[in-house]
């Protein structure tokens, strides 16, 4: 019995990937970056607010027009993100998937990308221990963009960059802003539970 799967790479151009809990388990200390950042905040502005997010604290300094706090703030969300990176975990599913891509009907023209909350260092850093940088062409990062998921900046970037239409790319990620991230830039989103599953499927026959 064959499994339906609900996407088809006929017709994409470009497959775009989230990063952390897609393509490897980051090993960063969130909670502790989490408060490191709050800390900060509450003392640079002497301001107390109920904080959700690490993205609505940036959104908050980005409205503060505060540029120079910012680039700190990546600096520490880089630093806390490095810390532990030796010991991230490759979701081996899809690293065989980047390496296998035609196996899966990945058209051969198709380009890859990375659409990350994590910075642009984790990113590099981690695909080159998982052996797959090379097959990579652009990246987006916590500090390419001003605004985060679910707002769609990076992917619209992506686009641009590569100058395709939305219908032409496709998108994997592991979280509903993942998903929703895609929906506000138009483009097909899947959580990448379903790519794994069907990486498996595949490697059986």
């Amino acid at each position: 019995m064959t499994t339906k799967i609900p996407f088809s790479f006929t017709g994409k151009k470009v497959i775009v990937f989230d990063l952390d809990g897609t393509i490897v388990r980051l090993a960063a200390d969130w909670y502790s970056l989490f408060k490191a950042l709050i800390s900060r905040f509450t003392e640079k502005y002497q301001e107390t607010i109920n904080f959700n997010s690490i993205s609505a604290i940036m959104s908050r300094i980005v409205e503060k027009g505060d540029e120079e706090e910012l680039q700190l703030n990546f600096n520490l969300i880089r630093q806390y993100e490095l810390e532990n990176i030796t010991i991230n975990e490759p979701i081996k599913e899809i690293v065989y998937f980047v390496n296998n891509n035609e196996l899966f009907g990945v058209p051969h023209s198709a380009k890859l990308a990375v659409f990350s909350l994590n910075t642009r260092s984790t990113i590099l850093k981690s695909l080159e221990m998982a052996g797959i940088l090379g097959k990579f062409e652009f990246f987006v990062g916590r500090e390419d963009v001003r605004k985060w998921k679910p707002e769609p900046d990076g992917l619209l970037k992506i686009i641009d960059y590569f100058k395709v239409s939305s219908e032409e790319m496709i998108y994997f990620g592991d979280s509903e802003k993942d998903i929703l991230a895609g929906a506000n830039a138009g483009v097909e989103s899947y959580y990448i539970d379903t790519l794994i599953n069907h990486v498996r499927i595949i490697r059986k026959l």
